[in-house]
């Protein structure tokens, strides 16, 4: 007969020594080492078999989120990281026997020197890296043997290692969730680049970078503008949120006026005589105004340009392989060019979109040409200009020259519609005859694109002539139309079977013909976004933000960096 008693004290027993195995197993699986503690040994040959297990549990801490990690000691890229050391038995990466090895300096030398790069030293872990530096040098025992000291500085220098690779070939303007995406960045790649650095140094992070001719004059630029720059902080004076200027003008213009007195919010009277002091002291025309000229003029310091080249060094690293022939649309330069094997063979004026109707950012072809072409104009004009104008007075369109055409192209009479029962949209589509007043001039060049937008002449050539070329509803106006036009024909009678001969556009020109122009050979065309640039001389040069994309990425990635 088993005696119950027995059985329940054996039971306890085998639950009490169970309870304790796994007490036992989960406090060690707590108490691994980490950087957060000191872990001295006795001699420099003993500190990286005890900074492999401070690197291995660390990096376990930041992947599971442990509280218990201060957030002092998180470190960027742990994934990856974690993929590098354990190809390498968490053994430290940059250091043997408490010194850094030639590729930990050489890293170490090129996070310092990495402005030239149009990158951020602080992005790279310098301060506390130079801190640590600093303490392992120390002869003493506390320091100079102290594992974790050492672990920590192996994880900063891996974890910036990863972060330059990424962004010396991807940049930094592309969301995170865009990065973690990407084919190209597997932990493979990492563990290659990492291979090739140690026995390469800093000449492996050359092929990271855009070869594009582009990107290498203005890298020059930077390196040469680099020595000469003061980077003082000073606050920036946004122009995005309008409310916000006067007090930031006010703000800023007290960092060069000792004699402004501090006020958070000023009044148009305090801002204004501010302005006039300052305008005064600077000797030009002291109006009190506040004006963009005068805000650009504010914010172009030595840090606030450095800011924009990093900015467009990183335009550069979204770009695709670039042709041996192709269109150049530079948006903020007002510019058209046409290379040939990286040389300028045609340059043109052109007006681009307003801010409020901007020219969007296009990767495509020229794949046709029309002359006096009909312009159908855009659902978007339609609702902001037509439609208004339209049920204010019902002659609107009669008096532009615009035609409204139904489905079937029957011309509608605007008399004869009650315009005020529509709110956003027409069951219309409304054109311009072609002639020489229409709104794209004598000739059209399209190319694929969802936005409905192409280059083409003006009936508006003088603009051509303005400073500010940002005035049209979202297409290119070309002022080089003709020379753009004949170049493409020439380019066609080389490279295609049964080209248009340039004396058929020329007598269809002449003789006001409305004809279809088929490109046998598409150019491929960019229109982009770039506001710094290197004129023929190598002189940098910089462009009116005029969309303001600069200041935006400027608030969401660089306003708080410190350039060291």
């Amino acid at each position: 007969m088993i005696n119950l008693k027995n059985y329940k004290i054996s039971y306890l027993k085998l639950f009490l020594f169970c309870a304790s195995v796994i007490f036992f197993s989960s406090c060690q699986e707590r108490e691994h080492k980490t950087i957060s503690k000191k872990e001295v040994v006795e001699k420099p040959e003993d500190i990286s078999a005890s900074a492999e297990d401070i690197i291995k549990g660390t990096l376990k801490d930041i992947l599971n989120n442990d509280k218990s990690l201060s957030d002092s000691f998180k470190i960027r890229n742990a994934s990856i990281l974690q993929n590098l050391y354990d190809k390498n038995s968490f053994e430290p990466l940059w250091s043997q026997k408490g010194s850094f090895i030639n590729n930990g300096d050489s890293l170490f030398s090129f996070i310092q020197q990495s402005k030239q790069y149009g990158l951020f030293p602080e992005d790279y872990n310098l301060a506390k890296l130079t801190n640590l530096k600093e303490q392992l040098s120390d002869t003493s025992k506390a320091k100079k043997l102290d594992a974790s000291l050492w672990a920590y500085a192996d994880l900063l220098l891996s974890s910036a290692f990863v972060q330059i690779v990424k962004d010396l070939k991807k940049g930094r303007l592309l969301p995170d969730s865009v990065i973690v995406k990407d084919s190209t960045l597997t932990p493979d790649f990492f563990h290659s680049e990492l291979d090739s650095f140690q026995k390469n140094n800093d000449s492996v992070f050359e092929h990271l970078e855009p070869r594009d001719s582009g990107y290498i004059k203005l890298k020059i630029a930077l390196n040469e503008f680099l020595p000469k720059a003061h980077f003082k902080n000073h606050t920036f004076v946004e122009t995005l949120d309008s409310t916000q200027i006067p007090s930031l003008l006010y703000k800023r213009l007290g960092e060069e006026d000792s004699t402004l007195s501090a006020v958070d919010n000023p009044d148009s009277i305090d801002v204004s005589l501010a302005i006039k002091k300052y305008q005064k002291r600077k000797k030009i025309n002291a109006d009190g105004k506040i004006s963009s000229s005068l805000i650009d003029r504010l914010n172009n310091t030595d840090k606030e340009k450095f800011i924009r080249i990093a900015i467009n060094l990183d335009r550069y690293k979204l770009l695709p392989q670039l042709p041996q022939q192709y269109i150049w649309v530079n948006i903020p330069s007002y510019y058209l060019k046409l290379y040939q094997s990286d040389t300028v063979v045609l340059k043109s004026r052109v007006v681009v979109g307003k801010p409020l109707t901007r020219t969007p950012l296009i990767t495509s072809a020229i794949s046709n040409m029309i002359t006096y072409p009909q312009w159908t104009i855009p659902e978007s004009i339609v609702k902001k200009e037509v439609l208004p104008g339209l049920q204010k007075d019902a002659t609107y369109t009669m008096k532009k020259g615009y035609s409204i055409v139904d489905d079937k192209d029957n011309e509608i009479d605007p008399l004869k519609i009650k315009w005020t029962k529509y709110t956003s949209s027409i069951p219309y589509k409304v054109v311009q005859g072609s002639g020489d007043e229409n709104a794209l001039g004598v000739l059209k060049f399209n190319f694929p694109n969802k936005y409905s937008v192409y280059l083409h002449d003006t009936n508006q050539r003088y603009l051509f002539s303005n400073k500010n070329r940002a005035l049209s509803h979202g297409c290119v106006r070309v002022q080089g139309w003709e020379e753009l036009a004949k170049f493409i024909l020439r380019n066609d009678s080389l490279n295609a079977t049964n080209p248009v001969p340039i004396d058929s556009l020329e007598s269809w020109l002449t003789t006001k013909q409305k004809k279809y122009v088929p490109i046998r050979k598409p150019i491929p065309l960019f229109i982009r976004y770039f506001t710094s640039d290197v004129d023929e001389k190598g002189k940098l040069i910089f462009y009116e933000d005029i969309y303001q994309e600069d200041q935006k990425i400027r608030k969401q990635l660089f306003a708080d960096k410190t350039i060291l």
